[in-house]
């Protein structure tokens, strides 16, 4: 039976009065507020999202990157010379051994910075690349300092002719899950959640 509030196409948002369903998509019309919660659940691509907003992949990635951030100052790597055990931290290790682990804490910085600035959900999708890239930039700078710290204890085994063992510290397996995370969540950048249907077609 027609009713005289005036209900929106849940599909395309037009307005219309007197009738219960869209004449052009054929579907139940609904209330202005339920268009409004529909909207908020899945805005459009160019709709700025707010600073606060962590769906879309933008709460998982500001996570990993600070993830990576707190794991690059925690205990790295422990390295048991013949005359002592080294620890070190992932700070220490890019500053005494590989200049290049400095690019793990720029790949934190730099997933930090779009998961805060981009805030469409176009934007969030046109970064996907971007921070797939910066992850597996960090990765191989990770894979590459433990090459390097492996090297040397090698040299110094064969130079003692003693084992010189080599364990990952808890600096490392944050920076693993951490990194891990931000590559999944970039890939879902933008992605809206799945919702039920409010309404009946």
């Amino acid at each position: 039976m027609p009713t005289s509030a005036v209900l929106f196409c849940p599909f395309c948002g037009e307005s219309f009065e007197d009738l219960e369903r869209c004449p052009d998509h054929d579907i139940p019309l609904i209330t202005f507020d339920e268009l409004e919660r529909l909207r908020r659940e899945a805005p459009d691509d160019d709709q700025p999202l707010p600073y606060h907003e962590v769906r879309f992949g933008r709460g998982p990635l500001f996570v990993a990157g600070v993830l990576v951030l707190f794991g690059f100052v925690m205990p790295f790597v422990e390295v048991a010379h013949p005359q002592g055990v080294v620890r070190t931290t992932g700070f220490a290790t890019a500053a005494t051994l590989a200049m290049n682990f400095w690019v793990v804490p720029a790949t934190a910085v730099m997933l930090v910075s779009i998961a805060i600035r981009r805030r469409t959900r176009a934007a969030l999708r046109a970064a996907r690349l971007a921070v797939v890239g910066l992850v597996l930039l960090g990765a191989a700078s990770v894979g590459l300092t433990l090459y390097r710290i492996h090297a040397g204890a090698g040299r110094v085994a064969q130079a003692y002719r003693e084992e010189v063992p080599v364990t990952l510290l808890s600096g490392f397996w944050v920076c693993a899950i951490a990194l891990t995370l931000a590559l999944f969540a970039g890939v879902t950048l933008g992605r809206a959640p799945r919702t039920k249907q409010r309404y009946r077609v």
